[in-house]
């Protein structure tokens, strides 16, 4: 837990503190809105699961927000079980065009199941392409962290999660797999 909250603090200094000179004014004070959701239906398990993000710009380029929704599983002629996320987030934006950016996103999934109750701590990276006006595609393709699943009965386990390959089937706080695609908008 100790390596969790260094991990944390030594990335959160790393993403605020790069620009120290006075730099321009940008998007700090504008506020953004992302829609995630997905459906999974196959022939044994169904899937829903939404998770919308709320952000504002605290600095041209970095942002804080939060991401709050739940994911819903059916197995067969089963109840569904249902999960709650509640995900804090921090983003710091590389310009790499006036219209593409790479972002880093420290997040802290807090996860809330019938049975368990999930967190952690991770590093997603991802890309964000203005399409036109406020609108924005933007896509998380890699994460790295540590994860720890604690059932209310029996012991906790632990996941870390290192790597950039964009098709493997890494989590995303164990509501998806791979890459992961949404529309943003700036308000």
């Amino acid at each position: 837990m100790k390596k969790l909250i260094l991990l944390f603090a030594l990335s959160f200094f790393m993403l605020t503190s790069v620009y120290s000179q006075e730099e321009s004014q940008g998007l700090k004070g504008a506020s953004w809105g992302l829609a995630a959701f997905s459906f999974t239906d196959n022939e044994t398990t169904q899937n829903f699961t939404v998770l919308p993000a709320y952000g504002t710009f605290i600095s041209s380029d970095v942002t804080i927000g939060l991401a709050a929704g739940l994911s819903s599983t059916k197995e067969g002629d089963g109840d569904a079980s249902t999960i709650y996320v509640v995900k804090p987030l921090l983003r710091k934006y590389f310009s790499a065009t006036p219209t593409f950016y790479i972002f880093a996103e420290p997040n802290i999934p807090l996860i809330f199941g019938n049975d368990f109750k999930a967190y952690g701590f991770n590093v997603d990276f991802g890309i964000d392409y203005f399409i036109g006006g406020k609108w924005t595609i933007e896509a998380k393709f890699a994460r790295f962290g540590y994860n720890i699943h604690a059932p209310d009965e029996g012991a906790s386990t632990g996941t870390t999660s290192l790597g950039f390959n964009m098709f493997d089937r890494q989590t995303q706080e164990g509501l998806g797999g791979g890459m992961s695609f949404g529309l943003k908008y700036l308000l």
